[in-house]
């Protein structure tokens, strides 16, 4: 017997995948959206649950393209119950160079993509009277500075207020929002960042839990915030970062600001040899 049906962005990352998977696994019939067709039907193809699971392409810059997808979704298996708003981009780059196509590209994927999405999921819901949980991925970075990052930053920060918004308006309907900020979590994306120089033993030791971010970490966080242990939850954002935070973790690369007039960049673990 099916718990429901549940909707997943970014399907086809190492995070996505992992909630995918957790989702099947609880029992749900699990439609996994990722930006074309052909990364979802991989997403859906290594979750090997052809019974309960269907990619469906979504590319989260088209605000058409996510309704057309949560409309396939609803007709595969109604409105859902649990949607995770888990698709992202992130690109280093300093502001003052940054060019207009890759802020926009942040803006359009993370803060308007994530809105379709999250607007889209309601809509279904609501149009199905269907109570649920929404969960939106943001990241510990939304709280806080990292140099080269301010793009992603922003887009992530501006998530929380959203998810604010739309838990108080949802909640008659039965629908609650809540937010994930995770923090450096240990996946093919961040891996090759990870190994480089000292940066892993960096980070370390500015985590206070001991260790790096696993995807079961932000799995079981969802988890919470998707079931009925978090009935009363809404409108909240949940850091699932080991204490990162308290130190203002993750800084993948810092500015050297000896030469006033001449910023140059150095990756985080140079500056922090004797921490």
């Amino acid at each position: 017997m099916t718990r429901g049906t549940a909707v997943v962005t970014g399907a086809h990352g190492g995070l996505g995948a992992a909630i995918s998977r957790a989702l099947v696994d609880d029992g749900y019939r699990v439609a996994v959206l990722d930006r074309d067709q052909e990364l979802a039907d991989a997403a859906a193809d290594a979750l090997a649950a052809p019974d309960r699971v269907r990619g469906f392409a979504a590319d989260q810059e088209s605000a058409e393209a996510v309704e057309l997808a949560f409309a396939a979704v609803r007709d595969w298996s109604g409105a859902p119950d649990v949607t995770v708003a888990n698709a992202g981009y992130a690109k280093f780059g300093a502001l003052l160079d940054m060019p207009a196509r890759t802020w926009n590209r942040h803006v359009a994927i993370n803060l308007s993509g994530t809105f379709f999405t999250v607007q889209a999921a309601a809509r279904a819901m609501v149009a199905d009277r269907r109570s649920g949980a929404i969960v939106v991925v943001s990241s510990s970075l939304a709280r806080a500075h990292s140099d080269q990052v301010g793009a992603y930053s922003t887009t992530k920060a501006a998530l929380l207020p959203m998810v604010r918004s739309f838990a108080a308006e949802l909640g008659v309907y039965g629908i609650r929002v809540n937010a994930v900020l995770p923090g450096v979590i240990e996946t093919p994306m961040t891996s090759p960042m990870l190994d480089e120089g000292a940066t892993r033993q960096s980070l370390l030791n500015l985590t206070p839990a001991g260790r790096l971010g696993r995807p079961a970490d932000v799995v079981e966080a969802i988890r919470f915030l998707t079931g009925e242990a978090s009935s009363w939850v809404t409108g909240t954002a949940l850091d699932v970062d080991g204490g990162q935070s308290i130190y203002g973790e993750p800084r993948w690369i810092v500015q050297d600001r000896t030469v006033p007039g001449e910023p140059a960049w150095v990756p985080n673990h140079a500056t922090n040899k004797e921490k």
